[in-house]
């Protein structure tokens, strides 16, 4: 229920933003009685304008690497600005971020505030009740952001996490001239896409660019794989059996057959030579100079080619499509956005507090779309979506879109990226899928969930 009570607001939201170019930052205050939580944001931002802190401090701020670091930049400069206290960003690798969380919090390296993936699970990583600081009576806090979003945040009444940022997307992004050149348009199934990869290996371009160095980038192809093919074959009722372990990650032959795909792709050659190396970086540039046609990844890339490769390019030659079933076009995947946490042993906690609440005034969140243009979780927002991102708004539309499944499940896909770089060198399918589900199983176990012990 919550993820449908999710959707139809993201998507009622949109549709806002449609009618009015996406400046409707004064008629949904005013049609949702908020006119008063805006003026009291007003209030706080000039009173944070008037008041400097008297001995200024630096916060650390830590986020995963795969975050563009560009909006919180301006937003900390602002900050500095109106209230002498710093922010030192630190950016952690993607692919290790959960664990180097944990370990910081074990040993007692506490940052003062740090971005986390979205929803509840993190609650159960963290120990969020004895570490973490409580956010669901605040007011201000609350005033703005889509309702929706905050009941993604809430587990027993408890908020620990402030949502800030964009709801994401997952998907294949692939270059525009790539695709004219070869003379194909976007898949209509699966069956499609192999068919198309092969016409742009024949024009001398690599067909899928895979970041198998960096290990992340390679989950992202079952996370997309997941929502258009397993999804429709065990159904909302499927997945909360995964959630209590009444089905087994080792019982679903959609689920395998991703592992085979991904081998078909190995062993036909539409991957990068030496895959084994790829990277993140490596990624962006292979695809904004038309040496790769298509990646599987989320919207993070957005911002990078933009920076390498200029608005035009985001704007006339990136193009998105979901992982397509074998049967259609499939789904996109939307994620809720990142959760700003602050550790209640952090040194400087209240300026953290501060900080949070400066970046959730309407001021500093048009700032934030401004230099991250994305599908906005505030009421009054006023953002311009690139090309690609209206993609996936007209998906969300027209019911074509899916939560990402690890926002929908308490249990993670344990040592994920791990496994699928052993799978990348041994290819072997079988052992592939009955670690994942072995690591799956052991993760629920670890954290003493229902039907897991």
């Amino acid at each position: 229920m919550k993820t449908v009570s999710m959707l139809l607001v993201v998507s009622l939201a949109l549709l806002g933003l449609a009618g009015c170019g996406g400046n409707n930052n004064n008629s949904n205050a005013a049609n949702n009685g908020n006119t008063a939580s805006t003026d009291a944001n007003a209030t706080n931002t000039k009173n944070t304008k008037d008041t400097k802190a008297k001995d200024p401090v630096t916060l650390s701020f830590v986020i995963p690497n795969t975050v563009d670091t560009a909006p919180f930049t301006q937003l900390f400069g602002e900050f500095e600005k109106q209230t002498g206290n710093k922010v030192e960003l630190q950016a952690l690798p993607g692919g290790e971020f959960d664990n180097m969380m944990k370990t910081r919090f074990s040993t007692g390296d506490f940052p003062d505030l740090f971005l986390m993936q979205p929803g509840t699970k993190q609650y159960v990583k963290l120990r969020a009740d004895e570490m973490l600081r409580e956010w669901s009576g605040d007011v201000d806090v609350w005033a703005r952001i889509i309702p929706s979003m905050k009941d993604a945040q809430t587990l027993d009444g408890k908020i620990y996490g402030v949502p800030y940022g964009a709801t994401g997307m997952y998907g294949v992004f692939y270059n525009k001239d790539v695709f004219t050149k070869a003379g194909v348009e976007p898949p209509k199934n699966y069956a499609d896409l192999i068919e198309i990869a092969k016409k742009i290996k024949a024009t001398g371009v690599t067909p899928f660019y895979e970041g198998v160095k960096d290990g992340w980038p390679a989950q992202i192809f079952y996370l997309t794989g997941w929502v258009s093919n397993v999804d429709p074959a065990i159904g909302d009722e499927g997945v909360a059996k995964l959630q209590t372990n009444e089905l087994k990650m080792n019982n679903i032959p959609e689920l395998k057959n991703l592992f085979t795909k991904q081998k078909e792709l190995i062993d036909l050659g539409l991957y990068q030579d030496n895959v084994l190396a790829g990277t993140f970086d490596e990624m962006q540039t292979m695809l904004g100079e038309g040496k790769a046609a298509m990646v599987f990844n989320l919207d993070g890339i957005i911002p990078q080619l933009e920076k390498k490769f200029g608005k035009e390019f985001v704007n006339d030659k990136l193009g998105f499509f979901p992982f397509p079933s074998d049967t259609d076009q499939g789904v996109a995947v939307v994620t809720p956005p990142n959760q700003l946490m602050i550790p209640t042993q952090a040194k400087h906690a209240d300026a953290a507090v501060e900080l949070v609440k400066f970046m959730l005034t309407k001021e500093m969140t048009d700032m934030y779309y401004a230099a991250a243009p994305g599908i906005p979780i505030f009421e009054d927002a006023k953002v311009d979506l690139v090309p690609v991102q209206q993609t996936v708004k007209d998906l969300i539309e027209a019911g074509k879109s899916k939560i990402n499944i690890q926002n929908r499940l308490t249990p993670v896909f344990a040592d994920f990226q791990k496994l699928l770089q052993i799978f990348f060198i041994d290819g072997d399918v079988d052992k592939a899928y009955k670690d994942f589900a072995a690591n799956y199983e052991k993760d629920g176990k670890s954290k003493l969930l229902e039907g897991f012990k």
